[in-house]
């Protein structure tokens, strides 16, 4: 398998059963398509690419239409979730004069219902189950992908947090931003960094991979690359952190007692969010 960034050879990096996996969005269904996760790895970018029934586009697209409102655990009153939403409005605030978001995969609505409402707020989610709840926020919200969307938005802003990720083909994810983006417009990413420090001490064991959903794991510099292949500029680059991030002390407790554990002959850990995400700005040329 070819890297979607660098087209190098991938090396294998990831096999894990989906019966020792447990997540809403696992049903039965598909754990019978998908009887293990396994991910490739860039040796050149760092990124990591899904090996298995989830290349198939139709197989996750069906789990998403069958996945339920239990998926969506938002903590809207979670003050660590309205920090975070709060300081990527004031970035993206910095760097836009309009005040038109879209957001795409937006779930359940809770970034753009935190949103303050100097802005003009739309959404796109691909679940029925998602995109009912957003509407009952009163958010203007469309059951579609970014390129399946029948309606062009012209927006200032589209954010895309915890989606990249998702995606099959990044290449045509992003360039879908330029039908929906305004001149100047800027695009706002947040996702996992498969080559930050706590992800390589992890290695196969990075709790980011555990989750079926997560098909396309970037580095910071593959989707560095990736934007600017599209005629994008990154304005603004971060590493930060998972506003679901149990922090330092239990990413160490993980790492301090692993060689232990392994001695003893019990199941490895899987290594929790810390210090593994990244936040990217870019711009079109």
């Amino acid at each position: 398998m070819k890297c979607r960034i660098c087209n190098e050879e991938t090396e294998s990096f990831l096999r894990v059963s989906t019966s020792d996996l447990d997540e809403p969005f696992l049903d039965e269904m598909l754990r019978r398509e998908l009887p293990e996760l396994r991910l490739r790895r860039c040796p050149q970018c760092a990124c990591l690419w899904a090996n298995d029934a989830r290349k198939d586009n139709g197989t996750l697209a069906a789990a998403y239409e069958r996945v339920s409102a239990a998926y969506f655990d938002s903590a809207e009153n979670d003050p660590r979730y309205i920090r975070f939403y709060k300081q990527l409005e004031q970035l993206v605030q910095r760097r836009v004069n309009g005040k038109t978001i879209l957001d795409v995969g937006c779930g359940d609505g809770v970034f753009l219902s935190n949103l303050s409402d100097t802005w003009s707020k739309y959404g796109l989610e691909p679940s029925a189950s998602g995109s009912n709840l957003a509407k009952q926020r009163n958010l203007d919200v469309t059951c579609a992908t970014l390129d399946g969307s029948a309606r062009q938005y012209e927006a200032d802003v589209i954010s895309a947090l915890d989606v990249i990720e998702h995606v099959i083909d990044p290449h045509q994810f992003v360039e879908s931003f330029k039908r929906h983006l305004q001149r100047n417009g800027i695009v706002l990413l947040f996702t996992g960094d498969a080559d930050s420090h706590p992800a390589r001490i992890a290695g196969p064991q990075w709790s980011y991979l555990r989750w079926c959903g997560h098909i396309s794991i970037f580095s910071s510099s593959g989707l560095r690359k990736l934007l600017q292949a599209h005629g994008f500029e990154i304005i603004e680059w971060t590493r930060c952190e998972h506003p679901s991030s149990p922090g330092a002390i239990a990413w160490w407790r993980v790492h301090v007692l692993e060689p232990a554990r392994r001695a003893l002959g019990r199941n490895k850990s899987w290594y929790p969010f810390w210090r593994d995400h990244q936040t990217v700005v870019a711009r079109l040329k």
